[in-house]
């Protein structure tokens, strides 16, 4: 997983599928990473590299959402694609944040 500052917002680029194998390397890695940099005021997960996600994959994705909302962060999905948005959908993500990408859009 890689993680980049852009402007005043942590990137997180998970370069795996949100599945249970994977999910608390990822969380420990997400919550060190926004540790680390406390001046941010917003979190993006890059959704460019995720094909599957799995019900820990959803608690992962609804417990970084709670956690940047608990420190006032803002909190977004980009390069969602089209698994991964039908994902979304059933699970209602759009009421809660911003889900960005061309699979998003249809």
């Amino acid at each position: 997983m890689n993680a980049i500052i852009q402007g005043n917002r942590l990137v997180v680029q998970p370069q795996t599928d949100l599945i249970a194998s994977h999910i608390e390397v990822l969380r420990e890695t997400v919550l060190a990473e926004m540790k680390k940099y406390p001046g941010v005021t917003g979190i993006v997960i890059d959704a460019a590299g995720i094909e599957i996600v799995d019900s820990l994959g959803v608690n992962l994705i609804i417990g970084i959402y709670r956690q940047a909302a608990a420190e006032s962060k803002t909190f977004e999905i980009i390069n969602a694609g089209e698994k991964f948005v039908k994902v979304a959908r059933f699970f209602r993500f759009y009421s809660l944040f911003s889900i960005n990408g061309e699979a998003a859009n249809v």
